[in-house]
């Protein structure tokens, strides 16, 4: 049993990862073309993001996550500094224009926005990566804490006031919502050096797994670079394809992230404790109750119950979005100015 969950973890994080890359690229060239709207140069969507693609490809020629802390700390503070400025500019248009009516709650707009919240948290692919780069192992339980408590002081302002001022006309992209000012054009730029320097650590697991398989060197070599610049190439390939990353991102987090951080622990840490203290003749459910206390158990069935509705209420909200003839863009290598307008509202 834990052999199969183990295979299916991995086939979960390799496909988690790998749609989060191509949401990092959609992110960023949709950030760069409005940042260079204005000029005479005018490039689409879609070409920015191959654009953006080769530019990565020097990057993600680094070696494990433990090469490119610095990275990581950067992505951070650009994000902490976009945050501030995002929630200065929506307050100071507010006080402007006032605030839009809110749209209408819905199930499936509930569901669609719940898959949104738990791609915000699909950092836990990352975990077994970090822990084994981590000088002191055991105190991961401290870092990730720490972390997710850093994460909720940057989502939560950004997402209420956002939602407050923009109400039903806010955007699969918020900064999109924005005034264009110092302020968005600041905020683009460093959303866009956070997504750039995620999307190395993002994909790590990926070049790291893809390596082991095809026996890869560990050291830097020329089968490393062309590895890692066919699965980047490829990534930039299907953003080309799908270049709609609202509904991409709200699918990947119900149907991935509500697996991988809510369901599957829960059944590993379950039968993980059982394995080890349970007794001869005992039952499955009476080492349970044994080991673990009552009131871990009732977090546990919440997680599951959690977990469940986002893999089923919305990964179908959002698989349904998804291919919605009204919501469908073409692919750009069909048209390469489909991205252009393909990100608008939410609901």
């Amino acid at each position: 049993m834990l052999n199969f969950l183990y295979i299916l973890v991995k086939l979960i994080k390799t496909y988690l990862n790998n749609q989060t890359g191509v949401v990092f690229l959609l992110l960023a060239a949709q950030n760069l073309q409005s940042l260079f709207d204005d000029i005479p140069a005018h490039l689409p969507v879609c070409v920015w993001i191959i654009i953006v693609a080769v530019v990565l490809l020097g990057p993600c020629w680094l070696g494990t996550p433990k090469d490119s802390w610095p990275i990581a700390i950067g992505a951070m503070v650009c994000t902490a500094i976009a945050c501030v400025f995002i929630t200065i500019s929506a307050l100071v248009d507010y006080g402007k224009r006032g605030s839009t009516p809110p749209s209408e709650i819905t199930f499936k707009s509930f569901s669609f926005s719940m898959g949104t919240m738990f791609f915000a948290w699909g950092g836990s692919a990352m975990f077994p990566t970090i822990q084994v780069d981590m000088r002191q192992p055991h105190r991961f339980h401290i870092s990730v804490i720490i972390s997710y408590i850093i994460l909720l002081v940057f989502y939560v302002p950004v997402s209420i006031i956002g939602y407050s001022v923009y109400g039903a006309s806010v955007k699969d992209n918020i900064l999109a919502n924005l005034p264009k000012n110092f302020l968005r054009y600041s905020v683009e730029i460093l959303i866009t050096g956070h997504l750039a320097m995620a999307f190395t650590i993002v994909l790590n697991p990926i070049f790291q797994g893809c390596e082991e398989l095809t026996r890869v060197p560990k050291h830097f070599c020329w089968q490393r670079a062309a590895l890692r610049s066919g699965i980047v190439l490829f990534l930039a390939f299907m953003a080309e394809t799908i270049p709609h990353f609202g509904a991409i991102l709200s699918f990947i987090g119900s149907s991935t992230v509500s697996i991988l951080g809510f369901i599957l622990p829960v059944f590993c840490y379950v039968l993980i404790k059982v394995r080890s203290t349970q007794l001869v003749h005992e039952r499955f459910t009476e080492t349970v109750f044994r080991v673990i206390p009552y009131w871990d158990i009732a977090l546990l069935i919440l997680s599951l119950i959690v977990g469940f509705f986002g893999a089923i209420a919305s990964s179908y909200s959002s698989f349904s979005d998804l291919v919605n003839p009204h919501s469908y863009v073409k692919p750009c290598w069909l048209d390469p100015r489909s991205a252009d307008s393909s990100n608008s509202t939410l609901f």
